[in-house]
């Protein structure tokens, strides 16, 4: 247990979640970087991905055990199933974990917990854009459409109150990489391809279809 909690700090407080992103524009979730991966279903998913000194005391089967672990215990704090390990490999000198989430409130509270900082968010809901549309005009809130950079009219906006809008609040940046094809965000947020964002401090809206 020692060398598995000495392993999961490594791992997760050294500095561990500040990978580059790896190459995007996939619908399904891309594990070459850390990220939040949301679904047309509103689900969550995050990846968390680095390098490591390769050493002998780094062991990928010792990780997964720790991890499962920690899952059963927040789980058993805040209920069934609420996050699962998906995933967890140690190979070559790079770290990939994946976890599913039950809801946003999950996923807040397990990378809170674990300091997942790469991942971790004050704030993160997925709803239509036009339940959260008057949200953002109360905010002055300006939208830029993905596929030129341009400012897009409210009109054009309001057009698209069937998509999916994920709205999240952090302190720091957040990669979010989004299952549907991104059509409008926020004027903070910075578009890295078709699906995958990268969030600022404060709120951020991404809109995808």
């Amino acid at each position: 247990m020692k060398k598995r909690k000495a392993i999961l700090a490594v791992l997760l407080t050294a500095g561990m979640l500040t990978g580059c992103l790896g190459k995007g524009g996939s619908s399904t979730l891309n594990s070459e970087s850390s990220r939040i991966f949301v679904t047309e279903e509103g689900t969550l998913q995050t990846a968390t991905v680095e390098s490591y000194a390769q050493q002998d005391y780094y062991n990928g089967d010792e990780l997964k055990a720790f991890l499962e672990e920690a899952v059963s215990q927040y789980n058993g704090a805040n209920g069934q199933n609420q996050v699962t390990l998906d995933s967890c490999t140690l190979d070559k000198g790079t770290a990939k974990m994946v976890f599913h989430y039950a809801s946003a409130e999950a996923l807040i509270g397990f990378t809170t917990q674990y300091e997942d900082k790469a991942n971790l968010v004050e704030s993160i809901e997925v709803n239509k854009l036009s339940e959260v549309y008057s949200q953002s005009e109360s905010e002055k809130v300006t939208f830029i459409k993905a596929s030129d950079g341009k400012k897009a009219d409210e009109k054009a906006v309001s057009k698209k109150g069937a998509s999916q809008a994920v709205v999240v609040t952090s302190a720091n940046p957040v990669t979010i990489q989004t299952q549907g094809k991104i059509l409008l965000v926020s004027d903070n947020v910075v578009i890295k391809d078709s699906h995958t964002v990268q969030t600022t401090k404060g709120k951020s809206y991404i809109i995808f279809k």
